[in-house]
């Protein structure tokens, strides 16, 4: 008989065992390292409904309509000739400077919105004019000393917004002699600010953050030339965040840490460095420059930041700061917060949503959307909050130097437009749907196949929407459906059919082979829900409760130069310290994503008056009521033991900017 070399076989069989392992997590490496490399691309969005006529409002009277092109948009230019930003040299130096840039941002981003060819060649000539102001050594700036860089100015933070708008115009216009412009422009601030010349954390306010907030236009330029000296660059920014003498902002390092950022430094009070929207704007550059280096503690310290921020310093209209500064609001109920803060919020989001596919960013951005964004404006469209509060009345914003301009009013149609280009987002050959509001959009396959997307139908009112798919010719992909969080149970439908398909991360995803003329129906449970006010964080404020809540009642409208802005608004006052809500258990109300306040308008009473809520808050009811003029939403909520209030959706709560719509967002909750 012959011997069996068990041995032998075992080795093969282990040999073979391991091969086909190793081939399987090889076969799976490669595939999650494709999907992570997929790219998630905005398609084009258009809103329709309420939202779109807000932002069409907003786009005729600030951007589209000539006229008002022409009025607006000149002194921005202007004051690249005049260079009065430092006329207070070497006291004080202005920020006239950022508003070419700011301002062209919007333009470029409604010139995409819009598919508009007229704004293209006025975002040209924009450009044209500006570079007459270029000095021979690159110099495009509103100070007449380019030099003055530190102490109380704006002058890097300026120049940021200038090579923002000039990149983005590139990217639009596709005119390389505009990258030479932003080259030749960076390259002479590389000279002044940066190795072997100040230092960037030195210059200007707030220990050099909003200077250093340059990075992300930085990283921008550098994916558009390909020069490393703009990477190296914006490396070096970074590491400056830890070099500054008191050691901060430090916010690479902190943000690791994963600590809210109020306390990031026991000594140094939040109020004196933490600059809201200069803040997010360098965690924003520092994502840009994740998705070039792919060193993942850029990623890590962004994303610990951001929950750190939705933890501590985003109320519950999605506002962020209090007063402009990150001093852990979430522990204030009396709150006052800048509209850019809110912009650029949802600018931090999107990109981190765009990475990672996380409906927590989307979550974030649609909150910021229909409440803060959608009150930022007046009724009229024309111009801008400064300040908003959760109650009483919110605060326009004055015009900053130039008579048709400040931050807030030009900042807020960018981040309008932004919230468009998060509707409808395509990944390698997948089609994600993250908002639900009334629009039509398209998105172009990898395999050229255009698809259009059209969603029909108030959700807020019937509790469904209809999306109706066009398609060039039938395609096999997934369709994600976002299962929003407001919404207690998401039914789907294709052509009439129930689809659960595969559930993963509040992503439904429907693969199947879609043809032209398909119709996915989704419904949602839409149950009143509350927010409580945690109390307990005050603890952790850098000062007293007084200090905010006097610095709450004290804003007031300021007076800027524009007299047409004066007389309109020189109405709102500053409040009495005694009309501060107390610091008292409390809640806001949500239907959908809205947050509900309570209007001198329409509801009855007392608009401050203390409430009960039953334990549970499913047995809410709520209703429709009609609306006062100038109102989108209003409901009847009877919180049981004979409690029928009336309340109305954020956005419109106090639009009248004056006492005739005073409201209140926190109920502040009675003592049983």
């Amino acid at each position: 008989m012959k011997k069996i070399n068990w041995t032998g076989k075992i080795y093969l069989s282990l040999l073979v065992f391991l091969l086909i392992t190793f081939n399987s997590c090889q076969k799976k490496d490669t595939q999650e390292k494709a999907d992570k490399d997929l790219e998630m691309i905005s398609g084009h969005w258009q809103f329709k409904g309420h939202i779109g006529e807000y932002i069409d409002r907003i786009s005729e009277q600030r951007i589209l309509d000539e006229k008002k092109w022409d009025t607006i948009y000149p002194e921005t230019e202007e004051a690249f000739l005049l260079r009065e930003d430092d006329k207070n040299y070497p006291t004080r130096g202005e920020w006239r400077g950022e508003f070419w840039g700011k301002y062209l941002l919007s333009v470029i981003a409604a010139a995409k919105y819009y598919h508009s060819d007229d704004l293209k060649e006025r975002i040209a000539e924009a450009v044209k004019g500006l570079s007459k102001y270029q000095d021979e050594n690159g110099y495009i700036g509103t100070y007449s000393h380019s030099d003055f860089l530190e102490g109380n100015n704006w002058n890097v933070w300026s120049r940021k917004y200038t090579l923002w708008g000039l990149v983005e115009a590139w990217q639009l216009l596709e005119d390389d002699s505009i990258l030479n412009i932003a080259g030749k422009f960076t390259d002479q601030l590389i000279s002044e600010v940066g190795p072997g010349a100040e230092d960037i954390v030195k210059t200007g306010n707030f220990y050099g953050m909003p200077s250093s907030s340059i990075l992300y236009p930085v990283v921008k330029l550098y994916n558009a030339t390909g020069e490393k000296k703009y990477l190296d660059y914006a490396e070096y920014i970074v590491l400056q965040w830890s070099e500054h003498p008191e050691k901060l902002p430090d916010i690479l390092n902190k943000g690791l840490g994963g600590e809210p950022v109020h306390v990031w430094f026991a000594e140094t009070a939040p109020y004196k460095w933490a600059k809201g929207y200069e803040f997010t704007s360098c965690v924003e550059g520092l994502v840009e420059l994740y998705k070039v280096t792919e060193k993942q503690q850029y990623l890590d310290a962004a994303k610990n930041i951001h929950s750190a921020l939705v933890a501590w310093e985003r109320t519950p209209v999605g506002s962020v700061s209090f007063n402009d500064k990150y001093v852990g609001s979430a522990g204030l109920i009396n709150t006052v917060s800048e509209v850019c803060d809110a912009v650029y919020w949802n600018r931090l989001s999107f990109e981190l949503y765009t990475l990672t596919a996380d409906t927590r960013y989307l979550e974030e951005i649609e909150r910021t959307l229909y409440n803060s964004l959608l009150c930022a404006f007046n009724q009229e469209g024309d111009w801008g909050l400064r300040r908003l509060r959760m109650s009483h009345v919110h605060i326009p914003a004055m015009n900053h130097f130039l008579e048709h301009h400040q931050c807030c009013t030009d900042n807020l149609p960018r981040g309008l437009f932004q919230a468009a280009e998060a509707t409808l987002i395509s990944k390698g050959s997948d089609i994600y749907l993250g908002l639900f509001n009334d629009g039509e959009g398209d998105i172009n396959l990898p395999s050229g196949n255009k698809v259009t997307v059209k969603l029909d139908g108030d959700f807020l009112s019937t509790s469904s929407v209809r999306a109706t798919i066009s398609i060039d010719k039938p395609e096999k992909f997934d369709f994600y459906i976002r299962m929003p969080q407001w919404s207690s149970n998401t039914i789907v439908e294709v052509n009439g059919a129930k689809r659960t398909g595969e559930e993963k991360n509040n992503w439904l995803s429907i693969h199947r082979e879609w043809e032209n003329g398909d119709v996915i129906k989704i419904e949602f449970k839409l149950p009143v829900r509350y927010e409580t006010f945690d109390m307990s964080k005050a603890n952790t404020l850098f000062y007293p409760v007084d200090f905010y809540n006097k610095e709450w009642a004290n804003i007031a409208f300021k007076k800027g130069s524009s007299e047409e802005m004066n007389q309109r608004y020189e109405h709102i006052k500053s409040l009495p310290e005694k009309e501060a809500l107390p610091q008292q258990p409390a809640v806001t109300f949500f239907y959908g994503p809205l947050a509900l306040s309570r209007d001198v308008r329409i509801t009855e009473g007392d608009i401050f008056a203390p409430v009960s809520i039953p334990e549970n808050a499913q047995t809410i009811k709520i209703n429709p009521v009609k609306t006062s003029p100038g109102m989108w939403k209003a409901f009847e909520l009877n919180l049981g033991d004979g409690q029928i209030i009336n309340f109305c959706d954020f956005s419109s709560a106090g639009n009248t900017w004056s006492d005739q719509s005073k409201f209140n967002t926190w109920c502040i909750l009675k003592n049983e």
